[in-house]
């Protein structure tokens, strides 16, 4: 029996789904070092006095910080616990100053969701069940990334879905469309538009390969880096 089928059959979903992922984050956090590779060697960022830094995760301190930088709000809830963080799929890519510790600007946040197995039941002559949750997950980051943003006229935000939940026709995809503010889906959204901040959503029923999430992710970076700097 292949990996992905002893996988799905697995009676914990949860367990399941996490590992089925992980083919999915492999290829986004590759197609995120293309883009770092890329950025480097478009921008002479290291003779500007900046960095790009990636990281895997980022803190909700770090985004209040960010927010703080701006010097517009002053109130914030005090967190629950100092360590909670937003961890994307994809991951972060920061934009930061040498000479100057406080300046990290939002490069490129990504997020990867697969979900549906209907398809697979279907061949095995199985019921369907009922549809998951990884559009309510991929909320909240949503919402972190927005309001550490808000001061920014960009939102470069990224979330590649596939699985038979978005296919033609799925109520899942008008939950996403809900999501990015009734914006079309499978376009790139970077600056804001009409006080909303539609944000880049590319959901379909195949799978993604590494050189279609490069492409995407390439543009975005390319046009946050631009807006920072230039």
């Amino acid at each position: 029996m292949a990996n992905s089928e002893r996988l799905r059959l697995n009676k914990n979903q949860h367990v399941v789904k996490n590992l089925l992922s992980k083919g999915d984050d492999k290829k986004v956090v590759e197609a995120m070092m293309h883009v770092i590779e890329y950025m480097n060697t478009r921008f002479p960022l290291k003779d500007m006095g900046y960095r790009l830094d990636y990281v895997d995760r980022i803190t909700l301190r770090e985004l209040i910080d960010i927010i703080s930088s701006y010097e517009t709000r002053f109130e914030f809830s005090a967190l629950t616990k100092e360590g909670s963080f937003i961890k994307p799929d994809g991951g972060i890519l920061i934009l930061k100053k040498e000479d100057d510790p406080s300046f990290q600007r939002i490069v490129l946040a990504v997020e990867m969701k697969r979900q549906g197995t209907n398809d697979q039941r279907a061949l095995e002559g199985k019921g369907k069940q009922s549809q998951g949750n990884a559009i309510e997950r991929l909320g909240k980051n949503l919402i972190g990334f927005r309001s550490a943003l808000q001061y920014e006229r960009i939102t470069p935000f990224v979330c590649f879905g596939w699985g038979i939940d978005f296919a033609p026709g799925s109520s899942i995809l008008d939950r996403v469309i809900t999501m990015n503010e009734f914006y079309p889906l499978n376009r790139i959204f970077v600056f804001k538009r009409e006080d909303y901040a539609p944000v880049s959503m590319f959901f379909r029923s195949n799978e993604w390969d590494t050189a279609e999430l490069y492409a995407t992710m390439m543009e975005i970076a390319e046009t946050s880096v631009r807006y920072y700097i230039f």
